[in-house]
């Protein structure tokens, strides 16, 4: 189905929980507290539902997210039901991999072909800064399991963020050249002023489970709480500048080939690479004009641009007693029309409670 300005809008990112088993700190300023009560969550039924209605308006690419969609129980058979639905097509996962090697298979035969896997960093130290005591092990075993099966089309994201893991650019594009994989790197969104200080304020508490030993003998949040301090220009590095800096480094080719559900990226490759880089610019080159996707949170608001405020209550709608699908897709059709020509600069609120 067309908006009102042309687009294309066939593609919905479905957010199943707003739980995660990481912390990072650019997706999450608050803490546990904030996590929605589990009545307040769609269930699995009500977000078949939801594809459902969206497949009759045209959407056929569902991408699953969370927080992380794979501590949601009862995933594995959502997936199985969606990919069933007439007239979708493929299946996506957002994920941080630390399941990944556990649930592969799986996923695989539920019908996943395309993975988009969280990675700021390769240094372990920096991996548990970021993410609030995550281990890189674990993700990196969930990649590369994901690799050595060779079904999946796997897409790396890398939120590039100056003065924090911008000198690890050439170490993750070089990843391309080892691996069948695509690395897009993403410009840093900045967050509200409220989000800043909330961060700012949770940085030492909020920490994945069981991991404070070893967060702390990294540094803790020394080094995130030295970024959040920076201004939104401090914290920005564009990727007219990645490209500038991976250039130094790589002899870098254009291409027309894209990896499978390539989005919003612009691609290029390092010459002989196996892989390609990805770029996303949602900060200095939007890509408004091309988005042709919406979203569905986990608590049931529908957003048809991520960085403006909902409209749509889906979860209202399917808990009142005079529900039809038919309402539902209408709901999501005018949702789907009114789609916002362009975004906002910064946000004001929570990756996590968007699917990111």
């Amino acid at each position: 189905m067309k908006d009102q300005f042309g687009r294309e809008v066939h593609s919905m990112r479905v957010s199943v929980t707003d739980r995660c088993n990481m912390r990072c700190f650019y997706c999450l300023s608050g803490d546990k507290l904030q996590l929605k009560p589990k009545d307040e969550i769609l269930s699995l039924e009500e977000i078949e539902e939801v594809c459902h209605a969206g497949a009759a308006c045209g959407i056929n690419y569902i991408r699953f997210t969370g927080g992380e969609p794979l501590v949601r129980m009862g995933i594995i058979g959502l997936i199985e039901t969606v990919g069933r639905i007439e007239g979708i097509r493929k299946i996506g996962l957002s994920t941080n991999a630390s399941h990944l090697a556990e649930y592969r298979d799986a996923l695989y035969a539920a019908g996943v072909r395309n993975l988009n896997i969280s990675l700021d960093s390769l240094r372990t130290d920096r991996f548990a800064q970021i993410t609030r005591g995550g281990k890189l092990k674990q993700t990196f075993e969930g990649i590369m399991a994901a690799v050595e099966h060779g079904g999946f089309t796997i897409k790396l994201n890398c939120v590039m963020m100056r003065g924090f893991n911008e000198d690890e650019l050439p170490e993750l594009a070089n990843l391309t050249r080892q691996y069948p994989i695509s690395v897009r790197f993403i410009e840093y969104m900045p967050m509200g002023q409220w989000q800043r200080e909330l961060a700012l304020k949770n940085m030492g508490e909020n920490i994945a489970d069981g991991a404070d030993e070893e967060f702390a003998a990294f540094g803790g949040h020394h080094a995130a709480t030295e970024f959040l301090k920076r201004t939104p220009q401090e914290q920005l590095y564009s990727i007219e500048e990645m490209k500038r800096d991976l250039g130094k480094k790589f002899e870098l080719e254009e291409t027309q080939d894209k990896p499978d559900g390539a989005g919003p990226a612009r691609y290029f490759r390092i010459k002989d690479a196996k892989g390609f880089i990805g770029v996303i610019s949602p900060v200095f080159n939007p890509f408004c004009e091309n988005c042709n996707r919406i979203r569905l949170t986990s608590d049931g608001r529908l957003k048809s641009c991520l960085l403006h405020d909902e409209k749509y209550y889906v979860k209202k709608l399917l808990r009142a007693p005079d529900y039809s699908r038919e309402k539902l897709a209408a709901l999501l059709k005018e949702a789907i029309w009114n789609k916002p020509e362009k975004h906002e600069f910064s946000r004001n609120f929570d990756m996590s409670t968007v699917g990111g």
